[in-house]
């Protein structure tokens, strides 16, 4: 435990002449003098400190700022005509404590993954009006009545699914941040934007994994479930607010749409068999 001289000890003494007490022993060891020999008939006063320091472990330090503290307090307490500046305290640090360096570091560090990829399932997916998806052209996905022969065109979803984000959605909604592919292709949907609006489209991508890049965000959609009705709607995280949506008639391409059940078809069941 470090050890702190009695204030009142060094309160009693002397302005001329005080006892200080050294970092390796408990007797007096070192004095402080206050030189003021200037005659009052000057028009400054000089105040001379003098400070003896011994060298010590880094443990007794804190008796040595103790001892350094009763010192300014008793040489702000003398009367004089020039006032006591930072610099003059500043200097009288200097002596006691070593100096303290900083370096600095360019240093990066990789950051979270935006979305954090968990696992993928598969699903047979189909609008509320009972139709499916299915590739009409390498890269052109259309939702369709199945009938007869046209059932070999369905396609099922491959979702990657990442870890949920905390997000304000709409009320009673699950919100599950997915990728959505076509099983047995490399193919994901994607929302970009052309001219002034969003589009959905169809790229060769690999994103079952982590994401962790703010590009590929426009492969993201937020899953949104209605426990109730047993539907769920497919929302873009880089455009909030748009759906992927299907068109009334049968055979058109499957978009997206700012006016989700209104315009478009929006809503979905998915059949995991």
């Amino acid at each position: 435990m470090a050890f702190v001289p009695d204030l009142d000890v060094l309160e009693g003494g002397s302005l001329s002449e005080e006892t200080f007490y050294g970092p390796d022993c408990l007797y007096p060891q070192k004095k402080l003098r206050l030189d003021s020999e200037a005659k009052h008939s000057q028009s400054h006063t000089t105040v001379d400190v003098q400070v003896m320091v011994t060298p010590g472990h880094g443990a007794r330090r804190f008796r040595q700022a103790a001892t350094l503290v009763v010192a300014a307090t008793k040489m702000l307490r003398r009367p004089s005509h020039k006032d006591f500046a930072d610099s003059d305290l500043g200097g009288f640090l200097e002596e006691i404590f070593e100096p303290v360096t900083f370096q600095r570091l360019e240093s990066s560090y990789a950051g979270a993954p935006m979305y954090r990829y968990t696992r993928s399932q598969s699903f047979d997916i189909f609008d509320i009006n009972h139709k499916c998806f299915a590739l009409d052209s390498p890269t052109q996905l259309v939702a369709l009545n199945v009938q007869g022969p046209s059932a070999s065109r369905k396609v099922r979803l491959n979702i990657a699914l990442y870890r949920p984000h905390t997000r304000q959605g709409s009320a009673g909604a699950m919100q599950m941040p997915v990728a959505l592919g076509i099983k047995g292709y490399k193919l994901y949907m994607s929302c970009v934007l052309s001219g002034t609006e969003p589009v959905l489209q169809l790229e060769e991508a690999d994103v079952m994994r982590d994401i962790d890049s703010a590009e590929l965000t426009r492969f993201i959609f937020y899953r949104l479930d209605s426990p109730t009705e047993g539907t769920t709607r497919f929302e873009s995280a880089a455009f909030p607010g748009w759906f992927i949506c299907t068109s009334l008639q049968s055979r058109q391409p499957v978009g997206i749409t700012n006016q989700p059940d209104q315009v478009n078809v929006a809503t979905y069941k998915l059949s995991g068999r």
